[in-house]
């Protein structure tokens, strides 16, 4: 304030001090000033510093600042942030996860303004980081996607929880990225070129990017099935196990599709077309793997939400798979009630009381009789007997 402004103030402050001669007066002061100096002086709710105005015949009372603006101005920020951080920290507030309240100190304020308690907080950054979904790392608001800072994480996690964060950053990051390849030998990252051959900068290893096989210029790549036949041929893979590999090879190969955000392979194995990122949450459409943001992609474009497989579609291989199931099947079926079938975890002989699942009498476990595979009561409630998971692949 300039010194007629300052000089109106001191005269009201003497009348005070005269009405109250001989008493305390410094507290009518200080109320004065917070509540009526403003409405004194026909302020408004805002005030704008501007400088000095010059009078030699002055208030005696008045004495004008001796700093300029441009160092009072930031002193005064400083000052009201300390104010409204202390405040903070101080006044209670309510988590929005478990909507309970406590005081500021408990709380983290994230670069968007949104407050959790620490608890909360805490709770999700470890899932994030012990299930490996960094891309995950938000804030916890549903409107808002902004990223948890480092220093943040930093407060939150353990030494070696904030290492294994950093370590599934770098690595998801050079997941992401189309020509970086990892040796098969010694799974260091490596940069392939353009003829999809690359070479490891530790093992000095050079091997083909497709099938991670040695080098072969100028032949094409051996597929993962004739390798699994050729192994089977040579008496060093029985039938089963080439069955098995070869049904997870199909799975692999059919039933991928690459997240258009971060290049995380994502596995359908049932259901419609519109699949979620279990790493970085984007949705996609599995038919031609582009990213979509709802149903309109099924509405207006030439992608179906939900497609059915015309048996001309069947390949030779899941024709085979499909008579292995079916005989093990039936021979799981011919056995009659009363009959025995080994327990797959304890390797127990319990009777078949029923047509569906078996319990097992030692190790106190459920299992399907088709498939023997270990099925918890929430799968038994849900059908998992005779299901796209049971297919019928045990030792009998």
């Amino acid at each position: 304030m300039d010194v007629p402004q300052v000089s109106q103030l001191c005269e009201m402050l003497d009348n005070i001090s005269a009405e109250l001669q001989g008493q305390e007066v410094v507290y009518q002061w200080v109320e004065w000033l917070r509540d009526s100096s403003r409405s004194h002086l026909w302020f408004d709710d805002k005030m704008t510093l501007g400088s000095d105005i010059v009078i030699h015949n002055r208030d005696n009372h008045a004495v004008s600042r001796t700093n300029s603006l441009e160092s009072v101005i930031p002193l005064m920020m400083t000052y009201s942030s300390k104010k409204r951080y202390q405040a903070f920290l101080e006044d209670l507030h309510m988590c929005m996860i478990c909507l309970n309240q406590s005081k500021g100190s408990n709380f983290i304020k994230l670069s968007c303004q949104h407050l959790f308690c620490v608890k909360c907080m805490e709770t999700l950054c470890r899932m994030h980081v012990k299930e490996g979904t960094v891309f995950q790392l938000v804030c916890p608001d549903t409107k808002c996607n902004a990223s948890i800072p480092p220093y943040v994480l930093k407060r939150l996690l353990t030494g070696e929880e904030f290492e294994r964060w950093d370590r599934l950053v770098l690595k998801k990051a050079l997941d992401s990225m189309s020509d970086v390849v990892y040796c098969p030998r010694c799974g260091i990252g490596c940069l392939e070129d353009e003829g999809n051959n690359a070479q490891c900068p530790k093992c000095s290893f050079i091997f083909c990017s497709l099938c991670k096989e040695p080098c072969h210029p100028g032949k094409h790549c051996i597929t993962p099935e004739d390798m699994i036949k050729r192994q089977q041929a040579s008496g060093r893979m029985s039938e089963k196990d080439m069955t098995r590999e070869l049904l997870t090879i199909r799975k692999m190969f059919n039933d991928i599709q690459l997240c258009p955000k971060c290049r995380m392979p994502i596995v359908k194995t049932e259901g419609c077309n519109k699949m979620s990122c279990g790493n970085c949450g984007q949705l996609l459409c599995f038919r031609c793997g582009r990213a979509i943001n709802g149903h309109d992609h099924f509405w207006n474009g030439s992608c179906v939400l939900f497609e059915l497989r015309q048996y001309s579609d069947v390949t030779p291989f899941e024709r085979h798979m499909k008579e292995v199931q079916i005989g093990r099947r039936v021979k799981v079926q011919l056995s009659p009630i009363g009959s025995t079938i080994r327990c797959p975890k304890c390797r127990q002989r319990n009777f078949k009381d029923n047509e569906e699942y078996i319990f097992c009498w030692a190790c106190r476990i459920h299992y399907c009789s088709l498939c023997r595979m270990r099925v918890e009561d929430k799968y038994m409630k849900s059908g998992h007997y005779r299901s796209s998971e049971c297919v019928g692949l045990g030792n009998f």
